[in-house]
């Protein structure tokens, strides 16, 4: 574990006290996620959970802090106002502004954290045509999908195999 991390989530009862949600520490939980690759933070209020992705772990200290104190924001505003409030709604902004951060609902990603979040891009340079050959009806998918069945010829009493051809883009 980076040595930020034990300083950012320190912040954490800096935060609550301040929201006057002080409990949420027990009930809150904190993880880090691989499969965060897109957005740098998650909150899940219902189950009380916040997932981080887990490239942060070796970012600057203050993005750590920020995303950490957004997610939170989210979990004491639906303490405070029930979960009939907006994600980023003025409840939420009072909150990040008390917790002395600019609501923002976006950061800038440092670049030297790009490569590690951007996920690899897949190339299809085929597709896949399945037609009925009763009835002449189409699909197309990026892969070949045998079990797929015609669903009116299936429902009237036939197979519904599809002949699969591979086409080139």
């Amino acid at each position: 574990m980076a040595d930020h991390v034990p300083l950012a989530i320190r912040s954490l009862d800096q935060w609550l006290d301040a929201w006057k949600t002080p409990e949420l520490t027990q009930r809150a939980t904190i993880e880090w996620s691989p499969r965060l690759t897109r957005s740098l933070g998650r909150c899940y209020p219902q189950r009380h959970l916040i997932r981080i992705a887990s490239y942060l772990e070796f970012a600057e200290p203050a993005l750590l802090e920020e995303v950490l104190c957004h997610e939170l924001a989210h979990l004491a505003a639906r303490e405070h106002h029930g979960d009939r409030i907006r994600p980023h709604g003025p409840e939420w902004k009072a909150l990040m502004r008390a917790a002395g951060y600019e609501p923002k609902t976006r950061l800038p990603l440092p670049k030297s954290l790009t490569k590690a979040a951007s996920p690899k891009r897949i190339r299809h340079d085929w597709h896949y045509i399945h037609r009925c050959p009763v009835c002449q009806r189409t699909h197309v998918a990026r892969r070949s999908m045998r079990r797929w069945r015609c669903r009116a010829c299936v429902d009237a009493g036939l197979d519904g195999i599809f002949t699969i051809t591979r086409r080139k883009r």
